[in-house]
């Protein structure tokens, strides 16, 4: 079960940290507008073309991106105590259903890369722990999931797991499609139980129409008692995957959850203008893909031995680099190949944060050209998206500590394409 709202892009207890996209989130409820021109009876989630919008609605949340069909191979901790976390929906080896995903894709085909891991499985279900998984755990599973059978199971197993039940308890209780996408999206985070709360909670407020009540009304009390149960988390803190969305649709009256659509998720926007091919990819994600991880990276000073630059890119939320104590400037440097184009860069920092710096980029390291400015950081995560960077090194430059100590980041993430 994923229990976070950024999957791909670093560990949830950086999640409320400052986030930085071109779109006001005050514009965001002005540009969504209820369909026009369907059929007088809706469709309900289930309905093909339905199901391809919650999907890609989920993935905007979980992968700042539409593409949910490019998360097949995806793996890594993200460092929530859940140990791995993998695939389309989340799949995690500390919360059982990744055991479940790996049991029923060897029912189907025994004879396959992620076979030998079952045992190492059950007996890291419950736990954060890769014991018996690495070093060949993440492999296998990209290996796995380059096979139409792995991706299969994954969508089995959502379906089975999360899809299907969240579908038919919003139908009981006589909910419309945005409603059903909303008891969907809470058994993602939440998983059943958490779902089965967040009902209860709203039902002390608001009878479900099935029981008479209005639609609306329940909505509205279901996704406040949604706001509630992610601020138990620090990794839920930042609820606009409600507020700035699914609230938004309910605001329109868009019960239907008609095309076009448009909302925010961590101020990053995304559209859906028309109902989409289900089968297909929505397109390309405009910020590209991942390209600095695993690239060569130097620093201007390194705390000690064991937090060295390359930590930075290694995929992995537990390691970080930092830089020695109480000087100003530092700097860490990624060599993304020449003529790469960076189109948005995510940072993930340690407690020793930036209060002030720079994102930078230069074709021969010498001569440096900003792509954004931060004069008042916070720590957590940062995001600086529609960047329009050219060159082969990609610096972030800080200016000013915001400790005492000196510049730590879990993680430096460059989207675009590589050089």
């Amino acid at each position: 079960m994923r229990t976070h709202s950024f999957k791909r892009f670093g560990p949830p207890s950086r999640v409320a940290g400052r986030i930085v996209t071109a779109l006001a989130l005050a514009a965001v409820p002005a540009t969504v507008f209820l369909g026009v021109g369907h059929a007088a009876e809706a469709a309900d989630l289930d309905d093909p073309v339905k199901k391809e919008i919650a999907q890609q609605i989920v993935s905007s949340a979980e992968n700042s991106s539409l593409n949910w069909r490019d998360q097949f191979d995806y793996i890594e901790d993200i460092g929530d105590g859940r140990g791995y976390t993998a695939g389309i929906i989340g799949f995690c080896s500390g919360t059982h259903d990744m055991l479940e995903l790996v049991e029923y894709y060897t029912d189907q085909v025994p004879d396959n890369p992620l076979a030998e891991y079952l045992p190492a499985l059950r007996e890291v279900d419950g736990s954060d722990s890769h014991e018996g998984l690495d070093p060949g755990f993440t492999d296998a599973w990209k290996q796995a999931a380059a096979t139409t059978e792995f991706q299969a199971a994954q969508e089995h197993e959502r379906d089975r797991v999360y899809f299907n039940p969240a579908v038919t308890q919003a139908k009981q209780d006589g909910l419309r499609t945005l409603g059903q996408f909303a008891y969907y999206d809470a058994i993602v985070m939440h998983g059943e139980g958490g779902l089965d709360s967040i009902r209860a909670d709203a039902r002390d407020h608001a009878d479900t129409p099935a029981d008479g009540g209005d639609e609306t009304e329940y909505l509205n009390a279901f996704l406040d008692a949604r706001v509630v149960e992610m601020k138990k988390e620090e990794a839920h803190e930042d609820t606009s995957r409600v507020d700035t969305a699914q609230r938004v649709f309910l605001d329109n009256g868009n019960l239907d959850l008609n095309t076009p659509l448009a909302w925010a998720v961590y101020e990053e926007p995304f559209r859906i203008d028309t109902d989409p091919d289900p089968g297909t990819d929505p397109g390309p994600d405009p910020a590209g893909v991942l390209i600095s991880q695993h690239r060569p990276t130097t620093s201007s000073s390194t705390e000690d031995s064991t937090l060295t630059a390359d930590r930075a890119v290694d995929g992995n939320t537990s390691t970080r680099w930092a830089s020695a104590e109480g000087s100003d400037p530092q700097w860490i440097r990624v060599d993304l190949g020449a003529g790469a184009t960076v189109a948005k860069v995510k940072l993930t920092w340690e407690a020793a944060y930036a209060k002030a710096y720079r994102v930078q980029i230069s074709a021969d390291g010498s001569t440096w050209t900003n792509l954004a400015t931060e004069t008042a950081g916070n720590g957590g995560t940062d995001e600086w998206s529609n960047l329009n960077g050219q060159g082969r090194y990609l610096r972030i430059y800080g200016t000013a500590r915001g400790t005492t100590y000196g510049y730590s980041l879990y993680e430096l993430e460059a989207f675009g394409k590589a050089g």
